[in-house]
């Protein structure tokens, strides 16, 4: 009876020790955790397992070599320590991947320098409407045209031809309302978005049947052009519509 006894012990013994090699090969399969329990011990807790509670997660892995959460660097899966580097046959240290090289960013274009237009430069253009001293707006008003010739400097075009321009009317007074000669005086006061000031150009009217184009001041640097003054049955002085006018610029224009 004894004897009976101690076998089944015995195959007791054995059953629990084949039972715990099981679960210690399971809790080594990938994905097991190896945690640090509250009293200091370590253990191995399969995937899928809900960890118990206070433990301190030391890696996660194969069981044969973890990666620690940490670091990410292999750790020993019983003590949680890391594990030592790989080394070549001959004992020395397997140097890691360098780190690619970091690109220099690309330099930024060169900026393109500005366009001067000096002053002085001659500019033609074609008036768009037709003014008239007696019936327009009077002085301070504006019209409009377009250059009728390119502006080139130093073969380089700043303004095309057909670039809309605006001009002011700086002087107006009719034959018919005043004695003396009727005048009708012009100056720009913008190429394309550019703001400019130049020379005026003056069409005169000094009697019944004459019409002449003059300019206040004379001398260089006055405008100049085919414009003249026409006249009406009350001797109005007119700049008729399409009529090429010359001026010259009393400052530069930076162009960019």
């Amino acid at each position: 009876m004894s004897t009976s006894l101690r076998s089944l012990a015995l195959c007791a013994t054995l059953s629990i020790s084949l039972l715990a090699g099981c679960h210690s090969n399971s809790a080594s399969a990938t994905g097991a955790t190896t945690v640090r329990m509250p009293d200091g011990t370590t253990q191995v807790i399969p995937a899928g397992q809900a960890l118990p509670v206070g433990s301190t997660v030391l890696a996660v892995g194969n069981g044969s070599a973890p990666i620690s959460p940490a670091t990410g660097t292999p750790v020993n899966p019983t003590t949680g320590t890391a594990a030592p580097a790989p080394t070549t046959a001959a004992g020395t240290p397997v140097a890691a991947a360098p780190l690619p090289a970091a690109t220099a960013p690309e330099p930024a274009p060169a900026p393109v320098p500005a366009l001067v237009v000096p002053a002085g430069t001659r500019v033609t253009i074609r008036t768009t409407e037709t003014l008239s001293a007696e019936h327009g707006g009077g002085v301070g008003s504006s019209f409009s045209g377009v250059l009728n010739s390119p502006v080139v400097v130093h073969g380089v075009t700043a303004f095309q031809r057909g670039t809309p321009v605006r001009g002011e009317v700086v002087s107006a007074k009719g034959r018919g309302h005043f004695k003396g000669a009727g005048v009708l005086g012009i100056q720009l006061t913008a190429i394309g978005r550019s703001s400019v000031t130049s020379s005026e150009y003056v069409a005169r009217e000094k009697g019944r049947g004459k019409r002449t184009a003059g300019f206040i001041g004379g001398g260089a640097g006055a405008g100049a052009g085919t414009a003249a003054g026409a006249y009406t049955g009350s001797r109005d002085v007119v700049i008729p519509s399409e009529s090429a006018i010359s001026f010259t610029l009393r400052s530069s224009i930076t162009v960019r």
